[in-house]
């Protein structure tokens, strides 16, 4: 597994993940409040399976 942080849109990312051939199985996204002062957001990508 790897971990990367970028301040990309969410949407920008998810796009970038899509042209590169990844499909996104999970996206979960926080909203500024309390102590987080800008929005966030994790994707969860996998490589399409093969037959």
């Amino acid at each position: 597994m790897s971990y990367e942080s970028y301040l990309l849109a969410v949407d920008r990312i998810g796009d970038l993940l899509d042209q590169a051939g990844l499909v996104v199985t999970a996206r979960v996204e926080q909203e500024p409040g309390g102590r987080v002062s800008r929005p966030h957001a994790c994707l969860l990508a996998r490589k399409p399976e093969t037959p």
